[in-house]
């Protein structure tokens, strides 16, 4: 679904004593982590999933924040939850996983899960972006780039081409954090995902200094797993590596 104001908001589900600080994508809003969200909240876990600083309103809203803005607030949300929770994990999709990587480098999380991460593009055009963004600033959105019929996701129709450049600002950022990432590790991505390339899936398990690394390929789905046909499987292959990795403690 594509809308002039998508009326996003911040979600918090109350759950147990470990909590997850869950992150969105590019364009889109909470809305599309809530059936995995509610998931782990069924099974025991705490899940904040913040709304992104001008995700959910308007794609002129978003022009007004950069990708500092965006790294900043990541950090602060993984602060505020853990004023209440000891040391959180981190769950990332798509922008969120490139999110996701830094606030994980940057503070001591326990566990890390990147859902289709956003590390990079694949487009030759990406070379005329300056030029672009003055004389074709706004490009329309894949957006929804799901394949089932069960949920559809709510996102921009478009967006400007300098949010664009702060998207892959964002990538780089995650991309240069990879040596440093340290802490066990899993990745879910489809393999026929229309918006970020399915290597990005690769790259990260390549780079990524983690010794215990979980890796699994979705045939069913596209890009918003969080929200296809295969979402229920994604739940269960996050929660086994939780129990796995991040064992509640008595």
């Amino acid at each position: 679904m594509a809308g002039a104001h998508l009326g996003g908001e911040s979600i918090f589900l109350k759950g147990g004593e470990q909590a997850i600080l869950f992150l969105h994508g590019f364009t889109s809003t909470t809305q599309a982590l809530v059936p995995l969200g509610e998931k782990l909240a069924a099974a025991g876990y705490t899940v904040s999933m913040p709304l992104i600083p001008g995700h959910g309103t308007t794609p002129e809203d978003m022009t007004a924040y950069s990708y500092k803005d965006w790294v900043e607030f990541s950090l602060a949300q993984w602060d505020k939850l853990a004023k209440n929770y000891n040391h959180p994990a981190v769950i990332g999709f798509s922008m969120g996983g490139a999110l996701g990587a830094h606030i994980t480098t940057h503070r001591p999380v326990p566990v890390y899960t990147a859902l289709a991460p956003a590390l990079f593009l694949q487009d030759w055009r990406l070379i005329f972006l300056p030029l672009l963004k003055i004389f074709m600033p706004w490009k329309k959105s894949i957006g929804n780039d799901v394949k089932g019929s069960l949920f559809q996701e709510k996102s921009y129709s478009r967006f400007h081409l300098k949010s664009l450049e702060d998207l892959l600002r964002v990538m780089k950022i995650a991309r240069q954090d990879l040596p440093k990432l340290n802490v066990p590790l899993l990745g879910i991505q489809s393999n026929e995902d229309h918006t970020i390339p399915p290597a990005c899936l690769d790259y990260l398990m390549e780079h990524a200094a983690s010794e215990s690394k979980e890796k699994h390929r979705l045939t069913n789905s596209y890009h918003v797993l969080t929200l296809d046909n295969e979402y229920l499987q994604v739940v269960e292959w996050i929660i086994a590596f939780l129990r796995k990795y991040w064992p509640a403690t008595s």
